[in-house]
C-alpha cells in the first residue's frame, strides 16, 4: 500500500521505501552559493534542511539517505555520476531515459535521495537555479552495482 505524501504548511513528506530520487545539474559546482547546501539540523540530527529542500518544498530529508556526485570542473556523464555512488543498476535504464528527454546526460552533479519518492506534480517544482529532477525510480539495494566496486572505500573520497 502506497503511503501518501503528506502537504503541510512546512512542505510535502515523500518518504518511501524502495525509491529513489534523483536531480541533476549543469551549473559548475563552484557557482552553487555556499548557502544553497548548509543545512539545518533537528530531531537529533537526522532530518535536515537547506535552500534545496526550502526550494523543492520537502518537509525535511534524511542525510544519511543523501548521495552526491560529480565534477568540480566540467560535466561527466550522468551515467558514471549515478553508478559511481548508487551502487545499484536497478533503476539505470529508467533513469537514462528520462535523462535523454530532459537533455541531462552529461551533468557537473547528481543528487540522489534514497528512500523518497519526490513528485514534481504534487509539489509544482521541477527545477530551480541549480538542479533539475530527473524523477524517482524504484530502487533495488540487492541488485548488481553498475560499475564493479573497488575494494579500497577512500576512492569515495571524491564525492562532493
Amino acid at each position: 500500500m502506497k503511503k501518501p505524501s503528506i502537504n503541510t504548511s512546512k512542505g510535502f513528506l515523500f518518504n518511501k521505501k524502495y525509491k529513489v530520487s534523483v536531480w541533476a545539474s549543469q551549473v559548475p559546482y563552484a557557482e552553487i552559493p555556499d548557502e544553497y547546501f548548509e543545512e539545518t539540523f533537528s530531531k537529533n540530527n537526522t532530518r535536515a534542511r537547506n535552500s534545496w529542500s526550502d526550494n523543492f518544498k520537502m518537509r525535511y530529508f534524511d542525510p544519511e539517505a543523501m548521495e552526491t556526485n560529480g565534477s568540480h570542473e566540467g560535466l561527466v556523464d550522468i551515467k558514471q555520476a549515478i553508478g559511481e555512488c548508487s551502487f545499484s543498476k536497478s533503476f539505470i535504464e529508467p533513469l537514462m531515459s528520462k535523462a535523454t528527454k530532459k537533455n541531462l546526460l552529461k551533468v557537473s552533479w547528481v543528487i540522489l535521495l534514497f528512500e523518497y519518492e519526490y513528485s514534481s506534480k504534487l509539489s509544482g517544482v521541477e527545477k530551480d537555479d541549480y538542479v533539475t529532477l530527473v524523477g524517482a525510480f524504484n530502487y533495488d539495494d540487492e541488485a548488481d552495482s553498475l560499475f564493479e566496486v573497488e575494494a579500497d572505500e577512500s576512492d569515495f573520497d571524491d564525492e562532493l
